[in-house]
């Protein structure tokens, strides 16, 4: 209360209501609450204010400024924001912004104490401070002069006490502004470090700093386990991801490239008429008026006027004004209401509102003329007719077709969007081919559920089952959009050429006059994203390829360009493994712009195995020594000559020693039954014939980009796998397909993910978790039990935990906090209940079972082949660290 009284709040009721107070008051309501609840604190704060001295007499600043010196006294620091005299005389620090207001300030002016900004001949401020002291006296200034440090700014990155998955205790000092690559067998924890501690923190702590409200849109992190992170900056990461991409993601709008041609094309193209191919002019209004009548004569209901054209909102001011002019209808979302019937509108959909200018049915013809002309200028030039069934002409006073009387809206980026109603073609919905299945709305509830209906169809679409759509040819567009023009090049003309084609088509584009800024700005853009897709060895792919067409190694390197393209400064990446499906010729040009994104200020932090990249790299992180349990510990960091010369490092070893393969003689091919594929032409393939050994090992290869993943996935595999079918021999993707009658079946290894939730783990993927339950079924104590296999499955009732519901942990939901999982106090993480757990083989429940390794598992079953044969040959592909039970 005291503290209320000494900032002139003494005033204010105790009950009072905050909503009523001014915003002087409020403010200065917060700074006492934060002086109330800190003053014993030791931790120091920035406080920012907002012209505190707000309402305020001159009477009650001197308390407000004891106050303001008292957070300052207590190690805080106070910013302020203020025009203030006496607020600005006894300032410590002052910086001045000018020298005008708009586009002539932004400008640092001034910065120092009151006696060295009084000194500044530019200074505004100064000019006033220095008629103020002169009047006061300079004894009057009441400020403490102190010599203010430096702000520390963090040399590195530190993180101490990692514990996360399978790191030990691990605390590490990693510097900034360089490449570090982290390194070690597979499964001992880089992903770990690289990802779950420092990618994740990062993201954690931005989201951090957005407000409640924002936050519940947003999927909350995992805090880590780790004690402290310090020293980081905004986190990116670059994943491999696994997913294909969406049905109508490209290469040009992963990298954003098609956001700016359709930015660059609403704002400097040319609308030609869609049916007579000529530019569009401008019309007059006698030429609108007959052609409303002739529309009137053929059943034209309604002249209108548009509002509002596909805005997110309320849009409660639009009803209120139609109402004040003395309209009576509008037409919102193509459905009639009258003016004091406004619906109440969805604040984050997209609406379109037109005011009904007048009824053509009843409209005298003498009024007719002033009714279009007001359309007009309501509509800003644009007005439309409607009939019975929605169908509507548009009318134009600037964008009319001088032959055949087509008139045109004005051009807008949503024109020419195929993931928009406004752009797309209406035969294809956008996809430029025509889907294997309907994708009308009576099979969603709403439109929007029908698009993403066909969205997550169309990922899984063969694109041998597609057919181009014949009315857009591909292109994705309606006829309005295909026929704007930007010099020689239409929209369509542009995402259809290769990169490198692309950019010098883009070089070649010239704009005079007022719109010259805007599209030297948009220009810019573009040619930078074009650019650095060509630096990472991408100039071959067409700019309106399917994303989902594209391998791994492309789809990650069109992130990387994304990124070089954004010009972020100051961010640590986090890479996974970026030379994964590179060429060795493609991998040095990588390296090269893994260098230059270095060299722009940035941290790298890349996971990776390969040894070009590791002698590139300024640090190397070694982790090990094994995997799994084994691993998580730091072996050694340096550079690549220092962990050469480490004894214990298994990097080090094969650095030092490159590995030699087994030699074995090769298998000879004279005996060999063949399979054979010609006419392959999928993507970028020419037609090409091949064929390979059954019963050998065949590779692959060439360069970045050649057709290997085409001709794997796009012809090869859906080939065999028709063949074998007994389906068709020939496609519009391959002639034809023979030797299939050598092989029984043919099976696609990836790495797209076995599954996303704790149910599925290492053991019922590999079939073996089957075996291990009809075991423990047949165990004496079971079969005196009456227990079945089925007691032993953790998603069926009877012999899990109902706790956790047999996931052996317990999700803990909480509202603008990251969700988090704690051990089941019902089975501590067993999965089973008491009964089903009191079951033993050699001493080990089937939860015991389950929290095994792989290759501890081998060695307990090691006399019962079924179970037995599988966790080998996992322990022959390395896998011997994971867990049986690990989702």
């Amino acid at each position: 209360l005291y503290l209320l009284e000494k900032v002139g709040l003494g005033y204010l009721r105790l009950g009072q209501p905050v909503n009523v107070l001014s915003g002087g008051e409020s403010q200065r309501l917060k700074l006492v609450g934060h002086l109330a609840e800190n003053h014993r604190s030791k931790l120091r704060y920035l406080l920012i204010f907002d012209e505190p001295t707000t309402g305020l007499h001159f009477d009650d600043i001197p308390p407000l400024l004891g106050l303001l010196h008292e957070l300052a006294d207590h190690g805080n620091t106070v910013l302020v924001v203020e025009h203030n005299l006496d607020v600005i005389q006894s300032a410590d620090y002052i910086i001045d912004l000018g020298p005008e207001a708009g586009v002539k300030g932004g400008k640092l002016v001034a910065e120092g104490t009151p006696e060295e900004i009084v000194k500044i001949a530019d200074s505004e401020t100064g000019r006033f401070l220095g008629e103020r002291l002169a009047r006061s006296g300079i004894s009057r200034l009441h400020h403490r002069v102190a010599e203010i440090p430096p702000i520390a700014v963090p040399k590195g990155i530190s993180v101490l006490g990692a514990r996360h998955h399978n790191l030990k205790n691990l605390s590490i000092e990693l510097p900034r502004e360089q490449m570090i690559v982290v390194t070690g067998l597979s499964g001992s924890g880089k992903s770990s470090l690289a990802f779950d501690i420092l990618f994740a923190e990062g993201q954690r702590r931005f989201l951090d700093s957005m407000s409640t409200y924002a936050r519940q849109f947003v999927e909350q992190l995992e805090r880590p386990d780790v004690d402290h992170v310090e020293g980081l900056p905004p986190t990116v990461a670059i994943e491999q991801r696994l997913s294909q991409g969406g049905g109508k993601s490209t290469v040009a709008t992963v990298t954003e490239v098609y956001h700016f041609l359709r930015l660059l094309f609403a704002k400097l193209g040319t609308q030609y008429c869609a049916r007579c191919q000529i530019p569009v002019e401008k019309q007059s209004v006698s030429a609108i008026i007959r052609q409303v009548r002739q529309l009137a004569q053929k059943g034209g209901r309604r002249l209108l006027a548009p509002l509002v054209k596909a805005r997110k909102g309320y849009h409660k001011e639009v009803a209120a004004w139609a109402a004040r002019e003395g309209y009576q209808e509008l037409v919102v979302d193509g459905k009639l209401y009258s003016v004091p019937g406004f619906p109440s509108l969805e604040r984050f959909r997209e609406h379109t509102i037109d005011v009904v200018i007048a009824d053509l049915a009843t409209v005298k013809p003498a009024e007719l003329p002033e009714m279009v002309r007001t359309a007009l200028r309501v509509g800003n030039g644009a007005a439309f007719v409607i009939k019975e069934g929605k169908s509507r002409t548009v009318l134009s006073s600037e964008m009319t077709c001088p032959n055949c009387g087509d008139a045109f809206e004005e051009l807008d980026p949503r024109l020419f969007s195929f993931n928009s109603p406004h752009g797309w073609c209406e035969h294809c919905n956008g996809f430029g081919y025509i889907l294997p299945f309907s994708t009308d709305e009576d099979e969603a509830e709403s439109r929007l559920a029908a698009e993403l209906l066909a969205e997550r169809r169309s990922e899984w679409v063969d694109e041998a089952e597609v057919q181009i759509c014949e009315h857009c040819q591909g292109s994705r567009l309606n006829p309005v959009a295909r026929a704007v023009r930007l010099g020689p090049f239409t929209i369509q003309d542009l995402a259809a050429k290769s990169v490198a084609d692309a950019f010098a088509s883009v070089q070649t584009l010239t704009v005079n006059g007022e719109l010259k800024p805007v599209a030297q700005t948009i220009l810019t853009e573009i040619k930078q994203r074009l650019f650095f897709m060509r630096q990472v060895g991408l100039e071959y792919l067409a700019l309106n390829r399917s994303a989902k067409t594209l391998s791994g190694g492309e789809s990650q390197r069109i992130r990387l360009a994304a990124q070089l393209g954004s010009n972020l400064r100051g961010v640590l990446y986090v890479l996974d493994e970026p030379t994964i499906g590179l060429h060795p010729r493609d991998n040095f040009r990588l390296l090269d712009t893994l260098i230059a994104l270095k060299e722009k200020g940035n941290t790298l932090i890349v996971v990776e195995h390969d040894e070009a990249t590791m002698k590139r790299a300024d640090l190397i992180v070694d982790l090990g020594p094994g995997a799994g349990r084994r691993g998580g510990q730091l072996v050694t960091k340096g550079n690549v000559e220092e962990i050469k010369r480490h004894a214990t490092s298994v990097t080090g070893k094969f650095l030092r020693n490159p590995m030699t393969h087994p030699s074995r003689p090769r298998r000879w091919l004279t005996d060999a039954d063949w399979i054979a594929l010609s006419g392959a032409r999928a993507n970028n393939l020419k037609n090409i014939d091949i064929e390979f050994p059954v019963g050998r090992l065949t590779v692959i290869t060439g360069v970045s980009g050649s057709g290997k993943s085409t001709l794997m996935r796009a012809a090869l595999l859906p080939a065999v796998q028709q063949a074998l079918k007994g389906g068709r021999e020939r496609s519009v993707l391959w002639d034809r397909i023979s030797g299939v009658n050598h092989i029984a079946g043919v099976f696609e290894v990836d790495q797209s993910p076995i599954g996303k939730t704790s149910r599925s783990i290492p053991a019922t993927y590999v079939k073996v978790f089957d075996e291990i339950r009809k075991l423990f079924a047949q165990l004496p104590e079971a079969r005196i039990r009456g227990y079945d296999a089925s007691r032993f499955s953790f998603n069926m009732e009877g012999g899990r935990c109902e706790v956790c519901s047999g996931q052996g942990m317990i999700k803990l939901e909480m509202n603008f906090l990251p969700s988090s999982w704690v051990p089941c106090d019902g089975c501590l993480g067993k999965r089973f209940n008491s009964q089903t757990l009191a079951v033993r083989y050699n001493g080990k429940s089937i939860g015991d079972v389950l929290e095994m390794t792989i290759e501890e598992a081998a060695e307990f079953f090691s006399a019962h082949p079924k179970i037995y044969l599988p966790m080998s040959l996992l322990l022959e592909t390395g896998l011997g660290y994971l867990q049986l039970g690990q989702p």
